[in-house]
């Protein structure tokens, strides 16, 4: 829970225009500059937090920001969660940066093998279990952001320098405390389920028999150090800034914002989820992430996004969940039920679309 005094400078910061500097707002928090962020909206966040309870002994995480209106919404918005395929667009973002900087070309050419494939999702896994495949990678991006490829992740990585390179650079863009790309996804994926990373990992067979053949009690243990692991994590106001600030033109030229926000409009993964909860006459564009569900609980069920219409409204959403024993079609709903309440308060009030 936050100070009821961070939220009074915060409020004065909003209305008076006064200076402050970064801090926590609660224990174990991420430092943040929320200056830039608006005023919050005490009635939203009471809203988003009695949705919270109907989810036991689930960490929520969540922020919202309206960028036309100037209000704020939070709930634990300091808390690092991992973030799982969210990851991707801060990736994206920072490998556009480089671009940008003459450090990497979207016109480079990679070729990927079976050997390149990526645990977890990977639907060009298909297409490389046949032949090698050149891909540049503008076209990586393209299976990143639209189909939240992880064997098109790591050739990124791979083609910028590195996950230590790309975390090099969104510690430049400062105010991004918390956000971290620490691990290709063959690694990460591999140790979030309590396995070694190898290359064997490939064959998602040997991958989902070799994650069978661990006990329970190893499942467990590696499912309580993913969660706590601040490594590939980010805190929701970490990701709601990185939004923030995309949209404002001080990350990325407009053709290459454009680019992002174009793919991640027709994503086709986590329609289930925040979109779900869109109402008719706008768009929503979002990167989300899902880890699997081990002894029936799930580590991270994600979705973020900007929600606009034709009416210039620009609303960003931020939901995070972590550690939670309900069933993913539950925890969809949940987020279905986020994404209304926050467009009902803040937008124009419309049916939201049967999805």
């Amino acid at each position: 829970m936050r100070f009821e005094l961070s939220r009074l400078l915060v409020l004065c910061s909003t209305i008076f225009g006064l200076a402050m500097s970064p801090w926590s707002t609660s224990a174990g928090a991420i430092p943040q500059d929320v200056t830039l962020l608006g005023a919050p909206d005490l009635a939203l966040e009471k809203q988003i937090a009695a949705l919270a309870k109907t989810l036991p002994d689930t960490r929520i995480g969540f922020a919202a920001i309206n960028l036309t209106k100037g209000n704020t919404a939070f709930l634990r918005e300091g808390e690092l969660f991992p973030m799982q395929s969210v990851y991707k667009l801060p990736i994206v973002i920072a490998y556009l940066d480089m671009v940008e900087n003459g450090e990497a070309d979207l016109n480079k050419i990679v070729t990927l093998t079976a050997v390149d494939i990526a645990p977890g999702r990977s639907p060009l896994a298909k297409k490389l279990l046949i032949k090698p495949t050149k891909f540049t990678a503008r076209q990586l991006i393209e299976h990143i952001l639209l189909n939240s490829d992880n064997t098109a992740t790591d050739a990124l990585l791979k083609l910028g320098g590195g996950p230590a390179k790309f975390q090099s650079v969104l510690g430049e863009f400062g105010g991004l405390e918390g956000l971290r790309i620490d691990r290709y996804e063959s690694k990460l994926q591999a140790e979030a389920v309590g396995l070694l990373p190898s290359p064997a990992w490939s064959d998602a067979v040997k991958f989902d028999d070799a994650i069978a053949a661990l006990t329970p009690a190893k499942q467990q243990q590696a499912l309580e150090k993913f969660m706590r692991d601040p490594r590939d994590a980010s805190s929701p106001r970490a990701i709601a800034s990185l939004y923030s600030r995309l949209m404002s033109g001080s990350l990325l030229e407009p053709p290459h914002m454009q680019l992002i926000l174009d793919l991640m409009e027709r994503t086709k993964t986590g329609a289930d989820r925040l979109n779900g909860g869109i109402p008719s006459g706008w768009k929503f564009a979002h990167r989300g992430g899902q880890s699997r569900s081990v002894n029936n609980i799930t580590a991270a069920f994600n979705d973020t996004g900007l929600a606009t219409n034709d009416a210039g409204a620009k609303i960003i959403i931020v939901l995070f969940i972590k550690g939670s024993k309900q069933d993913t079609s539950v925890l969809a709903k949940f987020h279905r039920d986020v994404a209304s309440t926050v467009l009902k308060a803040w937008g124009t009030a419309s049916k939201v679309a049967a999805k």
